[in-house]
């Protein structure tokens, strides 16, 4: 699917992203840096294991809220859908979203974080920060962070002023709109599964 593809792209730029802090516990900053650095460290390998990539993932499910992430990828779609067809969306939805992340990540070069600082008003945030590839392109990201049972979680991130959860509304809008809700779900299926092979190996 090459708009699905073309998104996990654009998220390549901006899952070296990360997380924000946990309230009481750590600046937003030294929280982002933290999680950043676990993932890093855990597939820093050219070919990190499966055991690996589902450690990471682990990471990447405490960072994100990939429920409200779906909701508001799915916006005037979710609320028709059932609790159960709301429950295997955001499963597929969070599968692209981390696959993109764990599977391009050495286009990111950790070692060149640029940490330009965070904001807190009640218990919303925002991380600024500047990553660069492995050619040294500069990139911009601000993460939306909100706290969730003690610690901060992303529900957006920002990459040169652009929502990656936007560019995913607009794509599965467009896709909705020209077929239908299931074909979304196929076509989201269909890229889970042509990346199976890889996760099971061990």
């Amino acid at each position: 699917m090459r708009c699905l593809s073309a998104l996990a792209l654009t998220l390549l730029l901006a899952l070296a992203l990360g997380l924000a802090p946990v309230a009481q516990a750590a600046e937003p900053t030294e929280q982002l840096r933290t999680e950043i650095n676990q993932v890093y460290k855990i597939l820093q390998t050219p070919n990190p294991s499966a055991a690996a990539q589902r450690e990471a993932a682990a990471i990447l499910d405490g960072m994100f809220d990939w429920r409200q992430m779906s909701a508001t990828a799915l916006r005037r779609h979710w609320a028709q859908r059932t609790p159960e067809e709301q429950e295997h969306f955001i499963r597929l939805f969070a599968d692209l979203f981390r696959r993109a992340y764990l599977s391009q990540i050495h286009v990111i070069d950790a070692s060149k974080f640029q940490y330009l600082g965070d904001s807190v008003r009640g218990n919303e945030g925002l991380v600024k920060m500047k990553v660069f590839t492995a050619r040294g392109s500069g990139i911009n990201v601000d993460y939306n962070v909100f706290v969730d049972a003690g610690r901060w979680r992303v529900r957006d991130v920002r990459v040169e002023q652009i929502s990656l959860v936007d560019n995913y509304r607009t794509q599965f809008d467009s896709i909705i709109a020209k077929s239908s809700y299931a074909e979304l779900v196929k076509r989201l299926e269909a890229s889970r599964n042509r990346s199976a092979p890889e996760a099971k190996t061990d």
